[in-house]
């Protein structure tokens, strides 16, 4: 009963909580709607409101994938991964070629440090789709979370934070 009751709640706040500011950015700050081979506004979100890992976690985190310095920023690839293979490609060069696996206890797939001076491309050659991270945007924040949604026409959904998601 009481495990019921908790759902409930948390149901209830969930669906009560204001949606995140969405939309691409341009050089000056200002949200635009779309671009010519850009993601629709509904694949972008500049969001801190969600549940945070610690300071400790992520300082953890951050010296697991040498990404201190400034021009490293941390892609977290989250959920919806079900072993399609992903291609990253940072500034040119592939950092990452694996067929991730969220973790729905979780929702964390995968951990990829990425070099900010430049665009990164993500691939899944499933769905032969790819999505561009901006290198403004991702020297902005630290903590770059890819979500896979399947059903949209651009399949990827991209929160940029400068937290990253609990991590446990």
């Amino acid at each position: 009963m009481k495990k019921i009751l908790f759902m409930l709640l948390a149901s209830t706040l969930f669906v009560m909580c204001k949606t995140a500011k969405t939309g691409n950015t341009s050089k000056t700050g200002k949200i635009e709607t779309e671009k010519a081979n850009e993601p629709a506004s509904e694949n972008v979100i500049y969001s801190d409101k969600f549940k945070a890992a610690t300071a400790a976690e992520t300082a953890a985190l951050l010296k697991e994938l040498n990404a201190t310095a400034e021009n490293y920023s941390v892609l977290v690839l989250t959920r919806n991964y079900k072993g399609e293979q992903i291609t990253v490609t940072s500034n040119g060069k592939q950092v990452y070629k694996d067929y991730p696996i969220s973790n729905n206890a979780i929702g964390i797939a995968e951990k990829i440090r990425i070099d900010n001076t430049g665009d990164t491309e993500i691939y899944d050659n499933h769905t032969k789709k790819s999505i561009t991270i901006g290198s403004t945007d991702a020297k902005k924040y630290k903590f770059i979370h890819v979500a896979k949604e399947p059903a949209k026409k651009v399949p990827f959904v991209i929160v940029y934070s400068n937290k990253v998601k609990k991590l446990k």
